[in-house]
């Protein structure tokens, strides 16, 4: 049973993301620089609180969910708090891997800022994967992992995020490409010229 996101958490949320600065990727894109994905400032614990907060609550979570799947680039923190919250294994899928894990799924990535690849570790035939990120912009990382977690015979039932990147399509594109909604907790957007705004909230 879940109740809603503590006002109070999406506040905290929303005034990191208002100071958030931006940079330019190799992709000619802006990505935002802040305190809860990038450390900049070092992270408060209570801005962990109010985004464990965040993906617990934004929708319930499945019964059927077996374990927690993240990726480690800005992910893995959040991952690891809400894996231990609600009591599920956690599953990581690690970026640009110098040597191969027997047993291990890598999956070719194309996202934003940048091209590579990922390996998944701890996925096995049968998993009910519960998939959660920092970030859904463009919807790529998400989609190659749902795709490898497939092809090994599990499947992904529930995805949330903390921030959906308004403008990137992600959402949509997913869902076209998976048949699996993304649950986001709040929308950011970046202008041209890199500034971060936080839209009025639903």
């Amino acid at each position: 049973m879940t109740r809603p996101i503590l006002p109070s958490s999406l506040e905290l949320l929303t005034e990191v993301y208002r100071r958030a600065g931006s940079v330019m990727t190799g992709k000619g894109k802006y990505t935002t620089i802040n305190e809860l994905t990038d450390q900049i400032p070092a992270v408060r614990p209570i801005v962990l609180a109010a985004a464990l907060d965040a993906l617990i609550n934004v929708a319930p979570i499945p019964e059927a969910a077996t374990l927690v799947l993240s990726e480690e680039d800005k992910g893995a923190i959040l991952a690891g708090l809400f894996s231990f919250t609600i009591g599920l294994p956690l599953a990581m899928a690690r970026h640009n891997v110098t040597y191969h894990i027997p047993g291990a799924l890598s999956v070719p990535l194309s996202m934003e800022y940048m091209d590579g690849t990922l390996e998944i570790h701890g996925i096995s035939a049968g998993d009910r994967v519960l998939l959660i990120d920092d970030t859904l912009a463009s919807g790529g990382t998400i989609i190659s992992l749902i795709n490898a977690i497939r092809e090994a015979g599990a499947d992904v039932i529930d995805i949330r995020v903390i921030v959906e990147k308004i403008g990137y399509g992600g959402r949509l594109k997913v869902l076209e490409a998976t048949d699996i909604p993304v649950h986001a907790a709040m929308g950011i957007a970046i202008t041209s010229d890199g500034k971060v705004y936080v839209p009025d909230q639903p």
